[in-house]
């Protein structure tokens, strides 16, 4: 993302991050704090960070910003995305490796690996991974695969049909790889 793109863009978080308090918080507009979600999501990604708690406070402000605290706040999270990147040697695998050794907390690890936090991605994780029900690699791959807008807007579509009715959208899924779908659609998770 360049400079002035990036710097509108915090802006922007701020101005709706603000909008959305005065409103009195997600619980009074689901719609706007999904929204600021997602460019949050985005910000960080282009920096090469994790949605994670810690990082998106580097996008809250308290008022306003001015430029100056904007370009301010863009040269921290260069520095804090350096910091995070020669820190982070692990792989994608032995991440997930160290998760299920150590039955990690789901909220924990997806950011780090930059996998959306979706209930497919939780499901997952929780009763994939941790389980031991198929191998690191299969698990990864699936969360990479629902992790594509495409993949994940479609079986966000096969959720609200209900009850997983909408047969086009689950075998598409299914056709692009989707290995836990039908466990997921008779999970509690769904």
């Amino acid at each position: 993302m360049k400079n002035d793109a990036l710097e509108s863009r915090l802006e922007k978080v701020a101005r709706l991050d603000l909008d959305l308090d005065k409103q009195g918080g997600p619980s009074e507009n689901g719609e706007l704090f999904e929204q600021i979600m997602e460019m949050q999501y985005d910000i960080l990604e282009s920096f090469g960070l994790p949605f994670s708690y810690n990082y998106t406070q580097l996008l809250s402000f308290n008022s306003i910003p001015t430029k100056q605290e904007i370009k301010e706040r863009i040269t921290k999270l260069h520095s804090t995305a350096e910091k995070y990147l020669s820190d982070n040697a692990k792989s994608d695998r032995q991440i997930l490796q160290d998760a299920q050794e150590n039955q990690s907390d789901v909220m924990l690890i997806l950011p780090e690996l930059k996998i959306r936090t979706h209930l497919y991605m939780i499901f997952v994780f929780n009763e994939i991974l941790l389980e031991r029900k198929d191998s690191i690699e299969n698990v990864l791959t699936e969360l990479r695969l629902f992790n594509q807008a495409q993949i994940l807007n479609s079986l966000n579509l096969l959720i609200q049909s209900g009850a997983g009715q909408d047969h086009k959208l689950f075998e598409y899924l299914e056709k692009a790889g989707a290995k836990y779908l039908k466990n997921f659609l008779n999970s509690e998770y769904y």
